[in-house]
């Protein structure tokens, strides 16, 4: 099971939020230099927003074993995964299968997918365009709302 300590461990200085938090809070500013990740608590495990400008999000999800994420799809929202550690359970469309460190799914808008760790802790490196609000749950474990944040 994945603490939100080990989460912060990995990110000495990183902010920590609730699930759901206003997106716009996590922004990066676009100058350069040295960034302070936003760390959220999820039911699931929680992620790590390592940078959200206006162009491109990354992030590392961290899934505890026996947990997954909501069946979803995104209108706008481009995504690409890679498996850091642990081996996860994938869905894209009608498609389900399993992912090993290493490998890379790339996830179309308008795709439904979702990352599960039935069999360990799953850590997945994600990047994406920058439309982190453009989310509709289809199925939902932990019966949350649609998301209704504002985009800035």
């Amino acid at each position: 099971m994945i603490d939100i300590n080990y989460i912060l461990s990995q990110y000495p200085g990183a902010k920590l939020y609730q699930d759901g938090f206003e997106v716009s809070l996590a922004k990066h500013n676009g100058a350069a230099g040295k960034i302070v990740p936003a760390v959220q608590e999820k039911k699931w495990g929680g992620e790590a927003w390592l940078v959200y400008t206006d162009k491109y999000a990354l992030k590392m999800l961290y899934i505890s074993q026996g947990h997954r994420l909501s069946l979803q799809r995104h209108q706008k929202k481009e995504e690409t995964w890679q498996v850091a550690k642990g081996r996860a359970e994938i869905t894209l469309g009608s498609q389900k299968f399993v992912a090993s460190p290493g490998d890379v799914i790339h996830v179309a808008p308008g795709t439904v997918h979702r990352l599960a760790a039935p069999n360990g802790d799953v850590e997945i490196l994600e990047v994406s365009s920058p439309e982190l609000w453009d989310l509709e749950r289809i199925e939902d474990d932990y019966h949350r709302k649609q998301y209704e944040g504002k985009t800035f």
